[in-house]
């Protein structure tokens, strides 16, 4: 890859539910090859949407640490000990991640998605279709594997 076209910042959003695996594998493949910047980030529903179901309301600080602490281990299995950065931010999924990939600068971001039915295409568009039409960069969506 030319070099001017080759993404300084790489981001990986994640979820306990769905660590992304795969995503994490490839962005730090690139990383390394590229030596671009890898940000992991990790997007928490609105805290008033929380505590009104019984959650207790976290901080950023809160939230990255749970989610690292949480995802650790895979973390480690997947990019070992290459260098990155950690953020978080309170949001609806898709638009915390494009507003997060706005606020780092970010070039590249990659993310899964799973096997959708044609009427939760239809009616309720994933987190990953939401990013790829809004986002400020260019997304590299890779299918999360199957069982």
């Amino acid at each position: 890859m030319h070099k001017s076209l080759a993404p300084q910042t790489i981001m990986v959003p994640l979820t306990t539910d769905r660590p992304a695996r795969l995503a994490l594998r490839a962005a730090a493949q690139m990383t390394r090859e590229l030596g671009s910047r890898l940000i992991l980030a990790y997007v928490s529903p609105e805290p008033g949407q929380m505590g009104q179901v019984g959650f207790r309301v976290e901080s950023l600080d809160q939230i990255r640490d749970r989610l690292e602490g949480a995802l650790g281990a895979i973390i480690q299995e997947e990019i070992g000990d290459l260098p990155h950065q950690a953020v978080a931010r309170v949001d609806e999924p898709a638009e915390g991640i494009v507003a997060l990939a706005r606020e780092h600068g970010v070039d590249l971001i990659v993310l899964e998605t799973r096997p959708r039915s044609l009427l939760e295409r239809v009616f309720n568009p994933s987190v990953s279709a939401k990013v790829v039409h809004h986002a400020p960069c260019a997304v590299l969506v890779l299918p999360s594997p199957t069982a």
